[in-house]
């Protein structure tokens, strides 16, 4: 499938792999960096630092993070099912300090040289020139209260579907559904965003080019800009979406969900970067 990226479950560039840590990278798109961890009882991560183009995005999978916030490394427990996000110049590290493993991904939007930087930590050499990650500021950066921990806007909750707004900065929007089944939409493109599924339970048909595959849970698949595709869930499913940047897909979200608009109209009024395939 060379007009998407699929990384089957376990599966990803591995930067490290031992008893306490692994780390695999899902996606190096540039508007888009993500990875999947693993981080043993008491393991420490990234110290404190900043980002200053772009934000950084934690999804507990299972167990609990510690993301360490402000110059003072206020210690904010994120448990399973809960999305952290650390906006650009925001003071933060994380690390587990809990009795069991967690397991998250870790998104950066843009990616801002992030998967190359790990792949120096892994095979040795200067960290990449131009990698968008600093000590903390002497000014102390940004107000910790513009970290989102835990966010949710519930978009709709019927017998269906259940659709959560969980962030909707101008660098990425993630959203998480619950399905029981769900038709494709119309065949679509984005020209200035890339879109990304995360799969939690059940099964998603991602069809591009007229070609379906099948997305696992604990599957990430992931479509550039440009590239006509569509999505289904034949059965009950619950996954992440990622559209990085937003380009107005929590307006369209809003308008489609809470408005209760056609599609059509959803996509007119919000603006949202979603037009049929050339």
């Amino acid at each position: 499938m060379s007009d998407a990226t699929l990384v089957a479950p376990g599966g990803g560039e591995i930067i490290g792999d031992s008893a306490d840590r692994r780390v695999a990278i899902l996606s190096d798109h540039d508007a888009l960096h993500a990875t999947h961890s693993r981080f043993g009882p008491h393991r420490d991560g990234a110290d404190l630092h900043v980002h200053r183009r772009h934000a950084d995005f934690f999804y507990v999978l299972d167990g609990e993070l510690t993301v360490r916030l402000g110059p003072g490394d206020e210690q904010v427990r994120v448990p399973a099912g809960t999305l952290a996000r650390v906006p650009p110049l925001v003071v933060h590290g994380f690390r587990n300090a809990s009795e069991a493993d967690v397991s998250y991904l870790n998104l950066h939007a843009p990616g801002a040289l992030f998967a190359d930087y790990l792949r120096t930590l892994r095979d040795g050499g200067p960290r990449p020139d131009g990698y968008d990650q600093e000590d903390p500021p002497q000014d102390g950066g940004r107000p910790v209260t513009e970290a989102e921990v835990g966010a949710v806007e519930l978009l709709e909750d019927s017998e269906r579907i259940t659709v959560e707004l969980l962030a909707d900065g101008d660098e990425a929007a993630v959203v998480r559904v619950r399905s029981e089944t769900g038709d494709p939409p119309p065949v679509h493109a984005h020209e200035r965003h890339a879109e990304a599924f995360y799969v939690l339970e059940g099964e998603l048909v991602l069809t591009v080019a007229g070609e379906d595959v099948r997305v696992a849970a604990g599957a990430w698949a992931q479509v550039a800009p440009g590239v006509a595709h569509t999505v289904a869930n034949p059965g009950p499913a619950a996954f992440l979406i990622v559209h990085a940047p937003n380009a107005g897909f929590d307006r369209f979200l809003r308008a489609l969900h809470v408005d209760g608009l056609s599609l059509q109209e959803a996509i007119a009024r919000s603006g949202f970067d979603e037009r049929p395939p050339a």
